[in-house]
């Protein structure tokens, strides 16, 4: 199938802002792993059951490396007591940290936002869901939906597979990684010129 024709069946998916419900569930993950900073890009899985995680890219001086960050809820944030429901943000996450070249980071800001918003016209706001979220926010848009790998999402997925592995690894390891990066940015980029044209 086409990237354009995948890119319309994710339109039913992926929609712009919080998906009903979910807006005070997220927004706390977000301020657990972020605190009040707002990074460049992130991305955040809100599973129906295990822990949440996230994503983040933190923009360095000009010029500077960028930083990565992985984090992971220490207990799940989400959670009954009887018929209440508790946010659990009184922990500590665990967090890793990587530099990463700025003008890759720079260019998947670009080639991401690109993605989701052809993807995810500006009417479209993300429907209720069941079950796994995920929710990216690329230049200040916000788009979430199931964590399915569709369109453009199955690139940015397998991507993000790759900084989680990148903040975790040694230095000659995460330079391989942003090798494999680049080129999946590049696929991507190109899928995105060709759906456009």
């Amino acid at each position: 199938m086409p990237w354009s024709a995948m890119a319309r069946d994710c339109q039913a998916q992926m929609g712009r802002g919080w998906p009903p419900g979910t807006a005070n569930y997220g927004a706390a993950v977000e301020r657990l792993f972020d605190g009040q900073a707002s990074p460049a890009l992130s991305l955040v899985w809100l599973p129906d059951t295990g822990k949440e995680t996230g994503l983040a890219l933190v923009q360095g001086a000009e010029g500077a490396a960028w930083t990565l960050r992985y984090s992971e809820a220490d207990e799940r944030v989400y959670r009954w007591s009887g018929n209440t429901l508790e946010l659990k943000t009184e922990q500590t996450p665990r967090q890793a940290t990587a530099p990463i070249p700025a003008a890759l980071a720079q260019r998947m800001l670009k080639v991401w936002s690109e993605s989701l918003r052809q993807a995810t016209p500006e009417a479209t706001a993300a429907a209720f869901h069941e079950g796994d979220v995920l929710s990216a926010v690329v230049e200040g848009v916000r788009f979430s939906g199931p964590v399915s790998k569709c369109g453009p999402l199955e690139q940015i997925l397998e991507q993000a597979e790759l900084l989680i592995e990148a903040s975790e690894e040694n230095e000659n390891k995460r330079e391989r990684r942003w090798v494999e990066i680049d080129a999946s940015l590049q696929e991507l980029q190109q899928s995105l010129a060709g759906a456009g044209g």
